[in-house]
């Protein structure tokens, strides 16, 4: 058997076990100075199970072998393992003991690394050397707001923990105590599952805070004390109108709520007339998955209804006059535009709508894509960062980084210049953001993104 690290160099004395099927241990060895070991073995399958000895930052590693009437060979390579520690309190300083602590790997498909913060509010993580983003929730039935460590709300300002070289410890996570917006979501044939009852603090510009009925059209949202505007969003092909609270259909005669202790707020929503139509492709094809989204020309209310197997959709909302949107599905190599293959809601065409329904169909655009990495100079990933790509007329299309620091976008073929915008950073420092660079798409194009720090 050959033992090696990730990068190809030999793991000495490292415990190498073999087990039968069964799971009993038949014999044991120890790799030497090469990273090799033998061990004699009857015929059978075996799982091999290595184990470096510490010092060495190594997790273990398994493997399966089939050991017949000759020798067989086999190799394991170690991963680079760290430990993340820390604890986690309430606001009063007292421990929080049954918290759940995930460590975010810079992989959008990779899942996270989960633990429970034990006594004394302690908690361990062991993980892949790298670098990681934490998000704790609390116990259930604690009313304590889940958060990024530490303190922030999204992944994209949550702090960066490097575990690349060394362990981290001593990471002080402080929860707040929230209070419950709760009640039930109905129409006119009753209770409604899957509607989105969403809330946002008058406290900053935060993004909105959504979450989804039950089947008994039950609801419950987690927020800190403060004030709040409400807007539920009737489930998908529905012909229900959204609503903000206490009942208005537009945002401009909204009420916010004093949410200073737990409420229970229920709603009823009623029948509206609908947009409805196909989205195809410029030949004809029917495009699954995409979105239709409309929204008056100044902005009250954006609502999004996904396409059908044959490219219809439905979208519900009261006699106003909108501006189209079709956001293409994220598999495909479709333009997102407006109505008409308008750029921008500046220049988009207006539909109108009254009491009866109307048909709009819309088509889309085939283009080039155009993916990459942004990262900093360490060869962290960026999340958040954000690009535009210009031409002649200006800005055309926007996106920003995952959690990965991957970001992926559609254009027609042309030449752009391209800005690359630096994310916040908490803890871990100011960045430059790269000024406008010129790039020519054609095909498919790969372009990654160093960016400098502002101090170096």
């Amino acid at each position: 058997m050959v033992v090696t690290e990730a990068a190809g160099a030999p793991v000495v004395g490292a415990d190498v076990c073999a087990f039968t099927v069964a799971g009993t241990q038949e014999r044991c060895g120890e790799t030497s100075a090469a990273g090799t070991a033998r061990l004699g073995l009857r015929p059978g399958a075996y799982q091999l199970i290595v184990t470096a000895r510490p010092p060495t930052r190594l997790a273990p590693g398994r493997t399966w072998a089939d050991v017949l009437d000759a020798d067989a060979t086999s190799v394991v390579h170690l991963d680079a393992h760290s430990t993340i520690k820390g604890v986690v309190r309430d606001e009063a300083g007292a421990a929080v003991v049954g918290a759940e602590v995930c460590a975010h790997p810079p992989s959008a498909s990779a899942p996270p690394t989960c633990a429970r913060s034990a006594a004394e509010g302690k908690f361990s993580i062991d993980v892949r050397s790298d670098v990681y983003k934490l998000d704790v929730s609390g116990p259930p039935g604690g009313k304590l707001i889940p958060q990024w460590a530490t303190g922030r709300l999204s992944s994209s300002d949550a702090d960066l923990v490097d575990v690349r070289s060394a362990d981290k410890d001593g990471i002080a996570v402080t929860m707040v105590k929230g209070v419950l917006l709760t009640g039930v979501v109905r129409g006119p044939a009753g209770a409604l599952e899957d509607a989105q009852i969403c809330v946002r603090t008058l406290a900053a510009p935060l993004p909105w805070d959504c979450e989804r009925s039950k089947k008994n059209g039950s609801y419950l949202v987690l927020v800190e004390p403060g004030r709040y505007f409400m807007w539920t969003v009737p489930p998908d092909n529905t012909r229900l109108l959204a609503q903000w609270y206490p009942g208005v259909l537009e945002g401009v005669n909204t009420t916010d709520i004093n949410l200073d202790g737990d409420r229970r707020i229920d709603v009823e929503l009623d029948p509206g007339p609908q947009l409805h139509g196909k989205v195809t492709t410029t030949d004809g094809t029917p495009i699954a998955g995409a979105f239709v989204c409309v929204d008056t020309p100044f902005p009250t209310g954006r609502i999004c209804r996904p396409t059908s197997g044959d490219g219809s959709y439905q979208v519900t909302t009261r006699p106003q006059t909108y501006t189209v949107q079709v956001l293409a599905p994220g598999n495909t190599d479709l333009i997102s535009e407006y109505w008409l293959g308008k750029r921008t809601w500046v220049d988009a065409n207006e539909v109108s709508l009254g009491n009866a329904d109307r048909t709009l169909d819309l088509t889309m655009r085939k283009g080039v894509r155009v993916t990459g990495v942004i990262r900093d100079t360490r060869g962290v990933p960026l999340e958040g960062a954000t690009l535009n790509f210009n031409d002649d007329l200006g800005p055309l299309a926007a996106t920003d980084t995952d959690i990965s620091g991957t970001y992926s976008l559609v254009v027609p073929p042309g030449t752009y210049q391209v800005e690359v915008f630096a994310p916040r950073r908490g803890e871990s420092g100011a960045l430059l953001s790269q000024p406008a660079r010129e790039v020519v798409v054609k095909d498919f194009l790969r372009y990654d993104v160093v960016l400098e720090d502002a101090n170096p």
